[in-house]
């Protein structure tokens, strides 16, 4: 089995690109272009991070598909009858299995908290699963933590909201996988040298304030980002804020950087209704970052002092998976049209309700890329029962978020000046009705010899990762930048990749 874009835990791993100035003495400072690194992981067409220009196409979102039934309900008695992707989810590649850390909110079967034998008194616990095809998980008996006396449970950790990344720039094995997780007002970091065993910081809690979080990791410099929910300061409802750290220790003073906006409260029509920010997964690709902010439409809210049912929340509504780009990670811009990316089911069905969040990132297996999902069958202000959460499993397309489309007339499109870091070039695009072509240019625009679109062998078919050929086996320059030039007829071109010749 293989899994690429690493991990979603890193997200997809891969050399950001950014635009700097440099300065004349007399003149104005003209724009340079820093070429976009391919190397390990795409170029996507999610937006035009990596277009320098393009005619006769248009882009579109496409929503993940999803299965009728969830793959794992809460079905121990630790598991507390909620199970939630507040976690990370990975492929082993020495056990040849996946492992998904998850959330749960233990009680027993009476309603009533277990003894406080874990240091927040049981209340959220992190539990790892493991699979061998993604679909059927396993609960280990790992006997690391007592719950009710026992120890023959899958409980690694106790707090909220876990992140977890495997860090391949760490160089002390004992800390190459890192947590982050929330309890009682701030993030803690622990490490780990297997995902099951881990060690807390001594400087715990590392930075303050939250609720849940995604974590992330700049592949150029091995910066993490942790994005966490919190109160908008302005106003009522949840924006996403960011903090940085270089160490996994200190992090920097955190920054709103996505709330939501008037086309997102358009629909309202009551004082209390509003739209929230309930949170965002965050990805990479190789010109920026790939946003799923989780958009909350609140359309009831209950006055301060209603008394609630046990796990109902004063505020119903349903919540969504949207998608969000930015290039650097602060900055973002929603899509058009605002769709759902992970569909909720039909009403009563396990996913019906709400997506109330996603792994922090997921993994690509053959030519699909899985993401885990937490699923409530109700609105999220439903009392228990009937509210149940669950997790799903959500498939995308490699690459497959979105799509840049050429209809019978033809389209094309150029890139921006790319560093290709390996000699093999590979287009996703589905052209099983049409064809596909491609050009390499010099960073300026000039030509390059025998690589032009009358010499390249066309796609005709649908390929995750058709190689580029041109007709006298010419290859693709890794000494210098070149920009692409894809022409497209009825073709939906998804991503641009550069990939060791063994590969």
């Amino acid at each position: 089995m293989k899994t690429g874009w690493r991990h979603g835990v890193h997200g997809w791993l891969a050399a950001l690109a950014f635009l700097g100035g440099a300065a004349t003495a007399g003149s104005a400072a003209p724009t340079v272009e820093v070429p976009i690194v391919l190397r390990d992981l795409p170029l996507l067409l999610v937006d035009d991070a990596g277009i320098a220009a393009q005619r006769g196409v248009v882009r579109t979102l496409h929503p993940a598909r999803t299965r009728a039934a969830p793959v794992l309900v809460a079905d121990r008695p630790w598991e507390g009858g909620r199970v939630y992707t507040y976690g990370s989810v990975e492929f082993d590649e020495a056990t040849r299995q996946f492992r998904l850390w998850y959330m749960a909110r233990t009680q027993r079967a009476d309603g009533t908290k277990p003894a406080p034998q874990l240091r927040n008194g049981g209340q959220d616990v992190v539990l790892l699963a493991t699979s061998s095809d993604g679909l059927a998980w396993d609960k280990p008996a790992l006997g690391l933590h007592a719950f009710d006396g026992s120890t023959a449970n899958n409980i690694v950790f106790d707090a909220h909201s876990p992140a977890v990344i495997v860090d391949r720039f760490e160089r002390e094995p004992a800390r190459r996988y890192k947590m982050l997780a929330y309890h009682r007002g701030g993030y803690l970091a622990a490490f780990s040298a297997d995902g099951v065993r881990w060690a807390e910081s001594a400087k715990n809690p590392v930075f303050p304030g939250g609720d849940t979080m995604s974590l992330t990791q700049d592949p150029r410099t091995g910066e993490f980002l942790a994005y966490f929910k919190k109160p908008d300061p302005s106003g009522p409802g949840r924006v996403v804020w960011l903090t940085r750290s270089r160490d996994f220790q200190t992090w920097s003073e955190a920054k709103l950087v996505l709330r939501t906006d008037a086309e997102d409260n358009r629909w309202a029509t009551r004082p209390e209704q509003r739209t929230d920010v309930y949170g965002m997964t965050v990805l990479l690709h190789a010109a920026g970052f790939v946003g799923l902010p989780r958009i909350f439409q609140v359309i009831d809210e209950s006055p301060k002092g209603t008394k609630k049912a046990v796990g109902q929340s004063g505020q119903d509504g349903a919540i969504d998976v949207q998608l969000a780009t930015s290039g650097d990670g602060e900055n973002w811009h929603r899509s058009t049209p605002r769709l759902a990316m992970i569909p909720r089911g039909a009403p009563g069905t396990f996913d019906g309700g709400v997506i109330l969040g996603t792994t922090n990132g997921g993994v690509e297996v053959r030519d699909e890329f899985w993401l885990y999902y937490t699923a409530i069958n109700t609105g999220h202000g439903a009392p228990i029962p009937p509210k149940q959460s669950a997790i799903g499993r959500a498939v995308w397309r490699r690459h497959g978020f979105a799509s840049l489309d050429a209809g019978p007339a033809g389209g094309r499109v150029e890139t921006k000046a790319l560093r290709l870091a390996e000699p093999r070039l590979e287009i996703n695009a589905d052209a099983s009705r049409g064809d596909v072509r491609v050009a390499l240019l010099e960073a300026d625009g000039r030509p390059i010899a025998r690589r032009a679109l009358a010499d390249c062998e066309p796609l005709r078919g649908d390929d995750v990762r058709w190689r580029v050929r041109w007709r006298d086996g010419a290859t693709v320059p890794t000494d210098r930048a070149v920009r692409l030039r894809i022409e497209m007829t009825s073709a939906r071109l998804y991503s641009v990749s550069a990939v060791a010749a063994t590969k």
